[in-house]
């Protein structure tokens, strides 16, 4: 067993609170798991990217490989979201591609909010002046995340030059204007783990109220590169350094939040001390997405192939009602690795993109201690709409 497994997946008697807590967490995801309750919707409102980061999980490119929805097709599907679902429950989050390219972007997002629904952009900023900021407050919007990835030389190399000075300029923007909820977002790799105090206080002076740290799986560009992806010992320090933050952040009361991303189970150790509650994978239970040319699928970061039906032929509520077989069911999931797991009943198999995306690599308790356990999944263990 390796020195680190204590750290991550082994428990003592002052775990015992954590674990209740843990297992109540997982009480909720299996209650969705056979009564699906749509409360989060992502729009992939574009493949079209005006930069063309190292690490993009899409590949996007200057222009869209699909044919994307027009506006009338977006708002008819989300009238039907709300004809169906109650709106005033469901969050959107718009995604891409860079979601600022979309011309009718303003107009789609009043749309949503004029139906009840609350939304939030993800940008990557450069395109984010008080002008742009201005035009999603008064559609109703109230939440913007900007993604800041490091200092300028890291974030510059792998987004290209000028782009953080832009970056922080949106974050700016979005505060001038009246947003409270400002968000930064970074990817972490190796080589900024030793300034992550620095870009905290970089995103914080540009008027960031949370900061989301998420790391770079191995799917579209950020497949391509090693020097992006954490090995165990950096995964150490990234939580090591969040877990001590929360606990600063919360003891001296300030006005921030700092997180890690959402995703599989990270163990007693760190569950729940780098993320709250409800960090885990809810990809077809509670959480839907309309892929930029209609498809439906539960998350974005899905393989494109685990689309459920298309919001074009369809209507979207019959796709969730109907499919999403693949998301709810978890049988196949138990298998290899996570066949005689006694975390499973936490952890249902992990994050379905980690999964599906990187099956060598998928399952935190030994990326965190460094293991190299045989838990790959064949082609044929994993389910096809």
């Amino acid at each position: 067993m390796s020195p680190h497994r204590a750290q991550s997946g082994d428990v003592g008697l002052l775990d015992l609170p954590r674990v209740v807590a843990i297992h109540r967490d997982a009480s909720r995801r299996v209650k969705l798991l056979q009564k699906p309750d749509l409360t989060y919707l992502f729009w992939e409102a574009t493949l079209r990217c005006n930069l063309r980061c190292a690490h993009c999980g899409s590949s996007c490119v200057g222009k869209s490989p699909v044919r994307e929805l027009e506006t009338a097709e977006i708002k008819a599907i989300l009238d039907t979201i709300a004809a169906d679902f109650d709106a005033r429950r469901i969050f959107v989050s718009i995604t891409g591609g860079e979601p600022l390219l979309r011309k009718d972007l303003f107009e789609v997002v009043a749309h949503m909010t004029r139906l009840g629904m609350r939304s939030c952009i993800v940008t990557n900023g450069t395109l984010l002046g008080v002008e742009q900021a201005q035009k999603l407050w008064d559609a109703g919007m109230r939440t913007i995340c900007v993604s800041v990835d490091g200092l300028e030389a890291d974030h510059n190399a792998v987004r290209g030059p000028g782009s953080w000075a832009k970056a922080l300029a949106g974050i700016a923007a979005a505060r001038q204007v009246g947003f409270r909820r400002v968000e930064a977002i970074t990817c972490v790799r190796p080589c900024q783990l030793d300034h992550l105090p620095a870009i905290e206080k970089a995103v914080r002076d540009a008027g960031a109220r949370m900061w989301r740290l998420i790391t770079i799986d191995k799917m579209g560009r950020g497949a391509e590169d090693e020097a992006l992806w954490m090995g165990a010992a950096d995964l150490r320090t990234l939580f090591d350094f969040i877990e001590r933050r929360r606990r600063e952040i919360k003891e001296n009361r300030e006005k921030f939040d700092l997180r890690f991303s959402c995703g599989g189970f990270l163990g007693v150790g760190r569950e729940l001390r780098v993320r709250p509650g409800d960090g885990q994978c809810f990809a077809g239970l509670c959480v839907a997405s309309i892929l930029c040319d209609g498809q439906v699928s539960a998350c974005p970061s899905l393989p494109r192939n685990l689309a459920q039906g298309s919001a074009r032929e369809r209507r979207f509520s019959a796709i969730w009602r109907e499919e999403f077989r693949p998301h709810r069911d978890l049988a196949w999931r138990r298998t290899g690795r996570c066949a005689d797991c006694s975390w499973f009943q936490v952890c249902m198999g992990g994050g379905l993109h980690e999964r599906l995306v990187q099956p060598d690599d998928f399952c935190w308790l030994d990326r965190q201690d460094g293991f190299a356990d045989c838990h790959t999944l064949t082609p044929a263990a994993i389910p096809t709409p």
